[in-house]
């Protein structure tokens, strides 16, 4: 397997196996609707050479923004801009993606959230930051389908492929983590019990985006602090998701479930490990790399399906083309 060979995806041809991992950039209008901004930043790395473009968290409902500059997929007036980036992109040769997110109780990051907040239990994301409400039986069941219609929605944009996100302690990790679900109802307790948003999610998705498209999911190699999930419930729950229809596993260093130190490199891979050797084999994209002989080299010793690159791309647009030269790829 080598970074620059194609990959079929369902009905979805890559053509090479970098993908721009999903950044927020926080460039929109109270609105959640895209701007010529997005078209510039997303289209240049699709002028680049990147074989899948994913579009930042984009929220599934107007309380889930991150801030309130994020990006939004919860209504019509949302669409045209996006389905502007991704006619670029498609003209380019890349696919493009979106991530569908909620971020729960990390909601509006600049202005330290909002009243009225979701998550899990009643706990707040940190000092200074409002109570945020813990979902009742409507809330859980209006949350799943929110990421359904973000999805229909998202084929009405013409995206190639959706990504749920279930990392960077957004509420689907809020829900499956046991230092922040306190429940004890259906949706608390047990791993399965505390996974059951994200998978009710996963599958509602599934249900609406067509069967020809991708799905992907985001999940940690683990929370990050003690007490919280592990590498081997993580992979518990990747095979869970792919049960229900997702396709390939992208794996997240990133905020882990607490502010602070990131997912260490060895969780990543140790996560990475599990899925390409467990009961059966799932897809998964891993991170972390800055020229193109690393990207090259970590396919090969992880067993890699897509080499996921974030930083490097945000330094320099071209960087496929940078990686193809190094490799001597035309």
């Amino acid at each position: 397997m080598m970074l620059f060979d194609p990959l079929r995806l369902r009905g979805c041809e890559l053509p090479n196996r970098i993908v721009m991992s999903p950044m927020s950039q926080h460039r929109a209008g109270e609105d959640g609707v895209a701007n010529d901004w997005h078209l510039v930043h997303y289209g240049a790395r699709a002028v680049g050479g990147c074989g899948l473009i994913l579009l930042e968290d984009t929220a599934v409902e107007p309380a889930g923004r991150t801030s309130r500059a994020a990006l939004g997929l919860y209504e019509q007036a949302q669409l045209a801009p996006l389905r502007r980036i991704v006619d670029f992109c498609h003209a380019q040769g890349a696919r493009v993606g979106v991530q569908l997110a909620h971020a729960g109780r990390k909601a509006f990051r600049d202005t330290r959230g909002a009243e009225g907040m979701l998550s899990a239990s009643a706990l707040a994301f940190a000092e200074g930051w409002p109570m945020p409400v813990a979902a009742d039986a409507a809330a859980t069941a209006r949350i799943a389908a929110a990421f359904a219609r973000g999805a229909q929605l998202a084929l009405g944009a013409g995206f190639d492929v959706v990504e749920i996100h279930g990392a960077h302690g957004y509420l689907l990790q809020q829900f499956s983590s046991p230092l922040t679900n306190l429940r004890e109802d259906d949706y608390g307790g047990s791993l399965g019990a505390r996974a059951r948003l994200l998978l009710e999610t996963v599958q509602a998705v599934r249900e609406a985006w067509p069967q020809e498209r991708p799905l992907m999911v985001r999940l940690p190699g683990g929370d990050g602090a003690p007490g919280g999930s592990t590498v081997a419930e993580m992979a518990e729950v990747a095979g869970w998701c792919a049960e229900r229809g997702a396709d390939l596993i992208d794996i997240a260093g990133g905020t882990p479930i607490f502010g602070g130190a990131r997912v260490s490199e060895e969780q990543m891979m140790a996560f990475a490990r599990t899925l390409r050797t467990g009961k059966e084999e799932i897809p998964f994209a891993l991170g972390g790399v800055t020229d193109g002989r690393a990207a090259e080299e970590l396919l090969r010793a992880s067993g890699a399906t897509l080499v996921s690159v974030g930083r490097a791309l945000l330094a320099n647009p071209n960087w496929a083309r940078v990686a193809a030269s190094e490799l001597g790829v035309t």
